[in-house]
Formats: C-alpha cells, sequence, structure tokens
C-alpha cells in the first residue's frame, strides 16, 4: 500500500449483527513517514464509548509516538513514545508512569495492523511482534473472497494472538474486516468507503476538535512562541504608567524653571496708608500749634 495523499476508511461496527457505531481510519503520509488516526464512536456493547487513537510512525512503519483517548464509562488516556536513540520506551497512562529498554522494534496496536497487512507468510506461518507490556502472534490463515460491484476479490486472513481477532486485508493492502471475540457475541468492523481527502481539510477539523484557548489580553507572542507582555503605555515598562499625563506643552522641568525667574511683583510706591485714629491726632496737634503761634505773634 503506498499512498500519495491523505486518505479515510470508513467502517461499519456491527455487535451480534446489530448496528453498533461506526469508525474511521486516516491514513496521512508525511515527510517522516505515516500518521494513523482512528476514530469510532462505539455503541454496543455497553457502556458507549468515543475512541480516538493515534500513531506516528517513521519510514519504515515503526511507530515512534502513540496517544489512546477513551471516554465513556470513565476516561482513560494512555501516552507512548518510542526512542530509539535512547533505547526506551517511555509510558504514561493516568497518574502512572514507567520506562522499559528499547531492545528490538515495538509496535502499538494501529501500527501492528498496517505492519500485519504488508506480510508475505505462507498458510500456517507465524510471525511475532513486540508490544509494550508483550508480544502478539499473526498466524497467515487460508484465503477467503468477499463480493464486491467489480466481482470476487481475494482476501488474506490473519488470526492474532492473544485475543483471537482476524483481520482480512485486499490485495493492496487495506484492512476491509476486523473480527473480534467481546462477551457472547462477535465484534465486527467492515469497510465501506475509501476516499481522498485534503490535508488542509485534516488540519481544519483537528482544529475544530481542539479548540485554541482565547489568549489572556495584554499578552502577545514573543519569540519562540512564548508569551511576553504587551507595553500599554510610553512608560509602563518602568513603572511610571500612573503618573498624571502632562497636559501643558512644557516640559515639566521648564515650567518650574520659568516659575523661578518669574520676577516677583514690586511693592507700591505710594506709602502704606496709615489707621484712621493716628491721622486724626496728627492732624489735631498740628493745628493747635498754629494757634499758639499766631497768639504769640500778635500780643
Amino acid at each position: 500500500m503506498t499512498l500519495t495523499a491523505p486518505q479515510q476508511l470508513r467502517y461499519r461496527l456491527t455487535y451480534g449483527g446489530h448496528s453498533a457505531g461506526e469508525q474511521r481510519l486516516t491514513l496521512e503520509p508525511r515527510r517522516e513517514g505515516m500518521r494513523l488516526t482512528l476514530e469510532a464512536s462505539v455503541e454496543m456493547p455497553q457502556p458507549r464509548t468515543r475512541q480516538r487513537w493515534e500513531s506516528e510512525l517513521d519510514k519504515e512503519g515503526v511507530p515512534r509516538r502513540y496517544r489512546e483517548r477513551v471516554e465513556g464509562g470513565g476516561s482513560r488516556l494512555m501516552e507512548v513514545e518510542f526512542s530509539k536513540a535512547d533505547g526506551l520506551v517511555s509510558v504514561r497512562q493516568g497518574r502512572e508512569e514507567f520506562s522499559i529498554p528499547y531492545l528490538a522494534e515495538m509496535h502499538d496496536p494501529l501500527s501492528l495492523i498496517l505492519a500485519v497487512g504488508s506480510l508475505s507468510l505462507e498458510v500456517g506461518q507465524v510471525k511475532m511482534f513486540a508490544m509494550v507490556g508483550g508480544r502478539a502472534y499473526a498466524e497467515r490463515l487460508s484465503d477467503q473472497t468477499r463480493e464486491t460491484p467489480e466481482g470476487e476479490q481475494s482476501l488474506k486472513v490473519y488470526r492474532l494472538r492473544p485475543g483471537l481477532s482476524l483481520l482480512y486485508f485486499d490485495p493492496e493492502g487495506y484492512p476491509v474486516r476486523l473480527t473480534q471475540k467481546v462477551g457472547e457475541h462477535v465484534f465486527e468492523a467492515e469497510l465501506e468507503q475509501i476516499q481522498e481527502v485534503d490535508a488542509r481539510q485534516l488540519r481544519e477539523s483537528k482544529e475544530a476538535r481542539e479548540p485554541r484557548e482565547p489568549r489572556p489580553q495584554g499578552r502577545e507572542p514573543g519569540p519562540g512562541g512564548r508569551e511576553r507582555s504587551r507595553i500599554v503605555g510610553r512608560n509602563s515598562s518602568r513603572g511610571e504608567g500612573s503618573r498624571p499625563r502632562v497636559v501643558s506643552g512644557e516640559p515639566p522641568a521648564e515650567r518650574g524653571q520659568q516659575n523661578r525667574q518669574r520676577p516677583q511683583p514690586q511693592p507700591s510706591q505710594s506709602a502704606p496708608a496709615e489707621p484712621q485714629g493716628e491721622g486724626k491726632e496728627k492732624t489735631g496737634e498740628s493745628s493747635s500749634s498754629r494757634r499758639r503761634r499766631r497768639r504769640r505773634r500778635y500780643s
């Protein structure tokens, strides 16, 4: 199976012969390998669940990261990182975190499906795959056929253990049918449609599922994606944003200097008026002295 554009595989789910929901498997080729995304809405068996699995593969089809989220009847999240360089597989599930040695190529549930579809085994041969926390064995069974609008189609069939799941692949390597015994009935996923999807449409769909949180006001992206405070006022970075704004066009220093150089008002040239009582007394004293001088003159 060689992809040049993203493709989406739509499956119909049944449980015990009854409709049990729907499932989409998106295959997205990338420069460094491929990205697999499985989204399922499962109505049976109870409880109802919504599932999302994501796997990032390198060019050899070996996973580098895996993420699984299931909601319904409780919520659980598991994340796995496969590091060949460090020789470790890091697992985080809820509050539990642990690491195991990376001794051989390991697979997750999604990458395992494509790996089995690419096998070239004879009937009866078995291939072992290392998994996180265990191993999986794929056994080649006899081929089967199915009816399609184009006629009969030959299918390769593999049985997975443990779990006794059956995987059916068409000649191009697409998984067209998956069955597994769950409880007393068989859970089945049947391929209904394969369609190409636009890469931009995939990005928009992902953004719609995971909306961005609104950025707080007064902050803007900084170098390297980090946020930094936006300068609101001219002097806010120095703690001066709360100072009163100067209304006049004169700088404060010049205004103060002009106030110091402004001439003070000079006192009036006329003498201040004296109280009225003192003025009367002086007027009376000068008139009596004139009368005495007149009497001496005429005596």
